[in-house]
C-alpha cells in the first residue's frame, strides 16, 4: 500500500512541476514583466529610502527616486533608437566588405573562393544578424508599458503591505518579515555590485572602442553592459559582438585591429570579472557555480534572454525560500556553495545550517 501512495505522490509531483513549467512558459509574456515591475519596484522604494537617510523629506526622496529612474530609461531608449537605424542603414556595406574578407582570403591563403564562401560564410547575413541582434535588446525593453503599469500599482499596494502581513501571518510574522527582509537584502546587494561593475566595464570598453574607431561604439558598450549580467557567459557573448562586426568594418587591416581590440576588452573582462567583482560580491549570494551554470540554462530555456538576465534573483529567492521550509532544506543545502544556510524557525530565532551536509553525509555512509 505504501508503495502505491508514494508511486501516486511522486507521479503527481511531476505532473505538478511539468505544469508549473508549462504555465511559466506560456505565461512569459504577463509572468516577465511583472517580475521585473516588483525588482523595478524595489529599486525605486530603495533608492527613495536612501535619499530619507539624507534627511531629505519624504516625498521628495521618492519623486527625485522616480525621476533617477526616468532617466536612467530615457538614456537607455536614446542609446537604442539613435544607433539602430544607422546600423540598419549600413547592414549592406558589412555584407559588402564581409565578401571583400572572402576575395582576400582566397588571394592570401590560395583558397577557391567559392568553397570558402559557400562552407564558411554563406551563413553569415549581416543584415539578418544586425537585425536579430537590435530586435534582443529592444525585446526587454518591448513590455515597458505593462512594466509601468504594474509598477504603478505596486508602489500603490506597498503602503500597506508590511500592515497587511502583521495582521494575516500573526506568529509567523517574524519568519515570514526576515525571509522578505533577507530576499531584499541579498537581491539590492547583487544588483548595486553588478550594476557598478558594469558600468566600469561599459564606460572603458567605450574608450576602448572609440579608440579604435568601432562603429556604433556606445551600442556596442551599452550591449557589454547589459549582457553583463547573464552569468558565465554573459561577457563572452558581449565581446565578441563588437570583436566580429569590427573585423568586417576594417577589411583588410581587421585582422591586427580585431587582435588587439580583442585583447584590449578580454583583459578588462578578465580583471573586472574574475578580481574586482569577487572582491565585493565574496559569498554573499551563496549559491553554487554548477547551479547558476544551470538555471541561467534553465530560466534562458524557458523565457529566453530575459530568463538569463533574471537567473541569478530568481534562484537567489527560490534558494531563501527553500531554506525556511523545513521538508526542502536538504534541496537549500545542496544549492547552496559550501552546504550553510540560515534561517529563522517558527518562534523567529536565527539558526545556521552548517552541519546539515555533514549529517546528510552520515546518513548516506549507514
Amino acid at each position: 500500500m505504501k508503495k502505491y501512495s508514494m508511486l501516486i505522490a511522486i507521479s503527481l509531483t511531476i505532473i505538478g512541476l511539468v505544469m508549473f513549467f508549462y504555465i511559466l512558459y506560456i505565461g512569459a509574456g504577463i509572468i516577465i514583466p511583472f517580475i521585473i515591475a516588483v525588482l523595478l519596484s524595489f529599486a525605486i522604494l530603495s533608492l527613495s529610502w536612501f535619499f530619507q537617510k539624507k534627511w531629505i523629506p519624504n516625498v521628495l526622496s521618492f519623486l527625485l527616486s522616480l525621476f533617477t529612474y526616468f532617466l536612467i530609461f530615457w538614456l537607455i531608449s536614446w542609446i537604442i533608437n539613435s544607433n539602430i537605424q544607422q546600423i540598419m542603414a549600413l547592414a549592406p556595406e558589412y555584407q559588402t566588405k564581409l565578401q571583400n574578407i572572402v576575395n582576400s582570403f582566397e588571394t592570401t591563403f590560395n583558397i577557391d573562393k567559392w568553397v570558402l564562401y559557400e562552407r564558411v560564410f554563406s551563413w553569415i547575413d549581416i543584415p539578418s544578424i544586425l537585425t536579430n541582434t537590435v530586435s534582443g535588446v529592444t525585446s526587454i525593453f518591448k513590455n515597458t508599458g505593462i512594466i509601468f503599469f504594474f509598477v504603478i500599482f505596486i508602489l500603490l499596494e506597498s503602503r500597506f503591505f508590511f500592515d497587511k502581513l502583521d495582521i494575516a501571518l500573526g506568529r509567523e510574522k517574524t519568519r515570514v518579515m526576515w525571509i522578505i527582509r533577507q530576499i531584499g537584502t541579498d537581491i539590492k546587494y547583487y544588483f548595486v555590485i553588478k550594476t557598478w561593475v558594469s558600468l566600469v566595464v561599459w564606460a572603458v570598453s567605450y574608450i576602448i572602442l572609440v579608440a579604435f574607431g568601432v562603429d556604433f561604439a556606445l551600442f556596442w558598450a551599452f550591449l557589454i553592459f547589459l549582457l553583463n549580467y547573464i552569468p558565465n557567459i554573459g561577457s563572452i557573448i558581449a565581446v565578441c559582438f563588437p570583436v566580429l562586426f569590427s573585423m568586417v568594418q576594417f577589411g583588410e587591416w581587421s585582422y591586427y585591429i580585431t587582435a588587439w581590440l580583442l585583447a584590449c576588452l578580454t583583459t578588462v573582462q578578465v580583471l573586472m570579472w574574475n578580481y574586482v567583482e569577487p572582491q565585493f560580491m565574496g559569498n554573499k549570494l551563496n549559491l553554487s557555480p554548477l547551479v547558476i551554470l544551470i538555471s541561467l540554462l534553465f530560466w534562458g530555456t524557458i523565457w529566453w534572454i530575459p530568463g538569463m538576465l533574471l537567473s541569478v534573483p530568481l534562484m537567489v529567492i527560490i534558494n531563501i525560500v527553500l531554506a525556511h521550509i523545513k521538508m526542502t532544506q536538504p534541496l537549500a543545502v545542496v544549492l547552496s556553495e559550501k552546504g550553510n544556510i540560515n534561517f529563522v524557525d517558527a518562534i523567529g530565532k536565527k539558526k545556521k545550517g552548517k552541519k546539515m551536509m555533514k549529517d546528510f553525509k552520515k546518513k548516506l555512509k549507514m
